[in-house]
């Protein structure tokens, strides 16, 4: 919101009334953005496994077979899909400090120890975890029992715990894999990590020690909620003012009059 803006909610309303006035502006202006993506337009990914485009609910508006079944052979295997910037639906702009959620719909199945995890890719162009390089790829790796609800695996940024992972040279970060945090408690313990770039939200299976057990996990859908908030179009914001300004004529009109009673 800009002065002269201001200045005109101060000349129509009181100036109490502005200030909660210019605060509902704001807070309409910068809403929660909330962005599904589809699960073909993903890039497969991990060994020993397969992925195939197969049914899914999104079929009518991302096409046929708009769902996406990674199937491994063995638990020790490998299976990710990836939705990475840049692919449609993808938020620009999106951080580290700015994802508020992710919800993806999947159906799993597999050995009752194992369960599908989330993997968030980023560079730390800061050097500040102890990694090799500034460009190395570093993995946030979701570590816990399992967080899958039926048929939602979700992120909430200060309950969903991580471990630190440079996969660009193959080791774990601060501490180890049994090091975890939340992502709120990474980014309270390095803040330089806050503006760091999502650069992709993988699913993944496998990579687990056992034997022979098969896996699958197929993916719907995937919801992310964050990065900047979003900004409305000019005529929505003319047509705004419009109808602040008309209010707050009726007001000075009423409060005229009642000064001549």
């Amino acid at each position: 919101m800009n002065s002269k803006t201001f200045r005109f909610l101060k000349q129509v309303f009181p100036s109490s009334v502005a200030a909660v006035t210019l605060l509902g502006l704001v807070a309409i202006a910068n809403p929660a953005r909330a962005d599904s993506l589809c699960p073909n337009a993903a890039l497969p990914g991990g060994f020993g496994g397969t992925a195939t485009a197969v049914s899914g609910p999104l079929d009518g508006t991302c096409g046929a077979n708009s769902a996406v079944q990674l199937q491994i052979s063995t638990e020790t295997d490998y299976g990710k899909l990836q939705f990475n910037s840049g692919m449609t639906g993808y938020p620009a702009g999106l951080t580290l400090g700015n994802l508020a959620s992710l919800t993806a719909d999947v159906l799993f199945s597999g050995h009752p120890g194992d369960q599908p995890y989330y993997l968030l890719d980023f560079t730390d162009s800061s050097d500040t975890l102890g990694q090799a390089n500034a460009t190395d790829q570093i993995l946030l790796i979701e570590f816990q029992p399992s967080t899958l609800s039926g048929d939602t695996l979700a992120v909430d940024p200060n309950a969903t715990l991580f471990n630190l992972y440079d996969n660009t040279n193959g080791n774990y970060l601060e501490g180890g894999q049994s090091d975890t945090n939340t992502l709120a408690g990474w980014l309270s313990s390095d803040p330089s990590l806050s503006g760091e770039s999502l650069q992709g939200v993988w699913l993944g299976i496998g990579l687990a020690s056992g034997g022979g057990n098969s896996e699958s996990l197929t993916v719907n859908s995937l919801d992310i909620e964050g990065g900047p908030a979003s900004v409305p179009e000019p005529t929505s914001l003319l047509l705004l003012l419009t109808v602040v300004g008309a209010i707050g004529l009726g007001i000075q009109r009423k409060q005229a009059r009642n000064r001549r009673s």
